[in-house]
């Protein structure tokens, strides 16, 4: 893995979360959103998933990883996103498939307000693993006061 120094955000967050703005091509066939993983996802994915068919009133995430990267993308409709530091908090809309969001470690992350027809792709540094997520708040805010 190759955390990428060069990555520039749009809109700096919290502790290193930042949004992205990806290329859009328009011309009469339709339009196009790009993105080259060298240059603009600050890691090489290893692991891609995406969430969909979510009811609006449910929230998924609700962790976060020791060492994994994410790199969050709604392809289609939206959804809400919180980052938390342990220390400050941000809300971002992912609601455009050419708007991206990455979420470093040690980020606590919730996606929530999923539309109907959202489709969340999420890009990870990292193969599932289960040791990697802190699932309880309180042991994430207690893991960041010993960092």
């Amino acid at each position: 893995m190759s955390i990428n120094d060069s990555f520039e955000s749009t809109t700096p967050l919290v502790s290193g979360v930042v949004q992205h703005r990806f290329k859009i091509v328009r011309d009469s066939r339709g339009d196009l959103s790009v993105g080259d993983f060298a240059s603009e996802i600050p890691f090489t994915p290893e692991r891609y998933f995406l969430v969909f068919n979510v009811p609006s009133e449910s929230t998924r995430g609700e962790h976060a990883h020791y060492v994994c990267h994410q790199f969050l993308i709604c392809v289609k409709g939206s959804c809400s996103v919180i980052v938390n530091d342990g220390h400050s908090q941000a809300e971002v809309q992912l609601n455009s498939p050419d708007l991206g969001l990455y979420i470093p470690p040690m980020i606590w992350g919730v996606q929530f307000n999923y539309t109907k027809d959202a489709v969340l792709l999420v890009f990870a540094s990292h193969l599932y693993d289960p040791d990697d997520y802190i699932r309880d708040f309180s042991e994430f805010l207690q893991e960041i006061q010993d960092i």
